[in-house]
């Protein structure tokens, strides 16, 4: 019988106590870096990066971070789910592995959907901007968006990071639960 790295069989088979451990703790991680990188990119370096910059510089900066802050959230979420489904031991219905695939189904819905739509409103506001806006207010800014457009994007990416973390922060509390006092 050939070899074969990866399997559901694989994965349910190797789930003892031992693995069971290392999965909490790598899910665990996992969802720790989501939470903490989504606080840092939205709450903490944003409005910073916003204020020293000014508007013209921050959007573009930000664009590529977006993209950058997005694939990382989505494999480590990727792998969480993984983790997720060893240490529940191959159950789907259980609510650490629903909760953990809302999370991954929201960040995924922005990489791939939502953020480039954002990206591509953003991009077209800027270019149609430049020159013409000596406002500079930069709170309207970060909580508006640019035009019309771009502020339902804008929003829209927030709402799904805030359903994503809707999934995730459940799901880690839920791994905290499972893990006993030594």
């Amino acid at each position: 019988r050939p070899f074969v790295f990866f399997s559901v069989q694989r994965l349910k088979m190797s789930a003892g106590p031992i693995n069971t451990t290392v999965a909490l703790f790598g899910d665990f991680v996992c969802n720790s870096y989501v939470v903490g990188a989504t606080v840092w990119y939205f709450f903490i370096s944003s409005p910073i990066i916003m204020k020293s910059l000014g508007r013209e510089r921050f959007v573009p900066l930000m664009m590529t971070l977006m993209k950058v802050f997005f694939t990382s959230v989505c494999v480590a979420l990727s792998v969480s789910l993984a983790l997720t489904y060893i240490h529940t031991k191959g159950d789907t219905s259980s609510i650490s592995f629903l909760t953990q695939l809302f999370g991954l189904t929201s960040a995924m819905m922005n990489k791939f959907v939502i953020g480039p739509k954002a990206l591509a409103a953003g991009k077209a506001s800027m270019d149609e901007r430049k020159g013409k806006d000596k406002e500079g207010s930069l709170n309207k800014f970060a909580s508006e968006g640019g035009s019309g457009g771009t502020k339902v994007w804008h929003r829209t990416v927030v709402l799904f990071v805030f359903s994503m973390l809707g999934g995730v922060l459940p799901h880690m509390f839920e791994v905290l639960g499972r893990v006993s006092p030594a």
